[in-house]
């Protein structure tokens, strides 16, 4: 049985849902401050690697957050784009995004070309 092809504002709609799910998994694991999260007292007297574990998870799950963030910004700029009728062209040349992009990144607002660029710059 051949699947339902999905507009682009439901394949939007559910990368937003699945960003959401995400979010909602990676707030229940961490909730408190270090002592509630770790069982410590206090953390003045504690030495940094008595705590290393909950520093390096913490980080990972604040980039992860960070990472989810940037993700959520960039299904609302497609869904605005979409709304505005120039979903799947390049919001900086202005040319078509190739289906093949918009279905491997549905949020895409740039072609591979212009992302790249705009990378290239932020490493620079």
């Amino acid at each position: 049985m051949p699947r339902k092809k999905l507009s682009p504002a439901e394949v939007l709609r559910a990368k937003a849902q699945e960003i959401e799910q995400i979010r909602e998994g990676a707030d229940m694991a961490y909730t408190g401050d270090q002592r509630e999260e770790t069982g410590e007292l206090t953390v003045v007297d504690q030495h940094p690697a008595d705590v290393a574990d909950y520093v390096h998870q913490r980080e990972l799950h604040d980039t992860t957050e960070w990472v989810l963030e940037q993700e959520a910004q960039q299904v609302k700029e497609a869904q605005a784009r979409l709304a505005e009728g120039k979903y799947g062209i390049c919001a900086d040349c202005g040319k078509k995004i190739p289906d093949e992009r918009l279905r491997a990144r549905p949020e895409a607002t740039l072609c591979v070309e212009c992302q790249t660029k705009r990378e290239a710059r932020r490493v620079a």
